[in-house]
């Protein structure tokens, strides 16, 4: 923790796409609890391990650490639930790493994880993992033994052609049940552009892309225009032991 707030005292924020994080309105709120829903202990009553970008506060980890696990905070460690999670933003790792699931809680433990190829650093608490790294160069990778139950990928930025080809070749490698996408419905480049016209639209090009029961496919405007899918493999293996 010394070497991290020594850091957090010298960093500056990036150039890259924040506003959609600085922002928690009203639409933003009711898209987060449609994911929430899906992770109810009636929908989801077994281990959940799942794959976030959190940002600096943890909203949504900890309101579904409290559905999961009522008094969370006062337990040693979590229960049925882990979240393995990435940042991009120096400043918002660094900002984030000291609001972890499991840093206040009883016997808190902040530990370095080994080195990963595809980021510059990472932390880990008893209720989840933060890797300072691009989560499409996550995704990118081949070395995951177990995958994760559930992803949600709640970019800032845009969708294109070449990351929904990332997705979803991790989709059908690494994820068990439930991909969800938050992505900007917006500046898309020119290739981007025509596959989502060849689609015939953006839902077609997204439904087109993955496999699986639909779960929900919405948009939402909260200072920019959003869109949001959740699918879930129709193979889905379930570990409720």
């Amino acid at each position: 923790m010394e070497e991290l707030a020594a850091r957090q005292g010298t960093i500056k924020p990036s150039s890259g796409v924040l506003f959609a994080r600085n922002v928690d309105g009203e639409q933003k709120s009711a898209a987060r609890q449609r994911v929430l829903e899906l992770f109810t202990l009636p929908q989801w009553p077994g281990h959940l391990h799942m794959l976030t970008m959190p940002g600096v506060q943890w909203r949504f980890e900890r309101k579904l650490l409290a559905m999961r696990h009522p008094g969370w905070t006062r337990s040693p460690s979590p229960w049925r639930t882990y979240f393995t999670s990435t940042e991009n933003d120096r400043a918002i790792f660094f900002a984030a790493v000291a609001e972890m699931p499991g840093l206040h809680t009883p016997q808190s433990s902040l530990k370095r994880i080994k080195n990963y190829p595809f980021a510059e650093m990472g932390v880990r608490t008893r209720f989840a993992s933060l890797f300072f790294a691009n989560i499409d160069d996550l995704m990118a990778q081949t070395s995951w033994s177990e995958g994760w139950h559930a992803v949600w990928l709640d970019y800032s930025g845009p969708l294109s052609v070449e990351r929904l080809a990332i997705i979803r070749q991790f989709y059908r490698d690494y994820i068990k049940g439930i991909l969800i996408i938050t992505a900007l419905k917006g500046r898309w480049n020119q290739a981007t552009n025509q596959a989502i016209h060849q689609a015939g639209g953006y839902s077609n090009w997204l439904r087109n892309t993955f496999d699986g029961e639909l779960l929900h496919d919405l948009e939402y405007f909260d200072t920019s225009p959003m869109v949001q899918f959740a699918v879930q493999k129709r193979s889905a293996l379930w570990f409720w032991q």
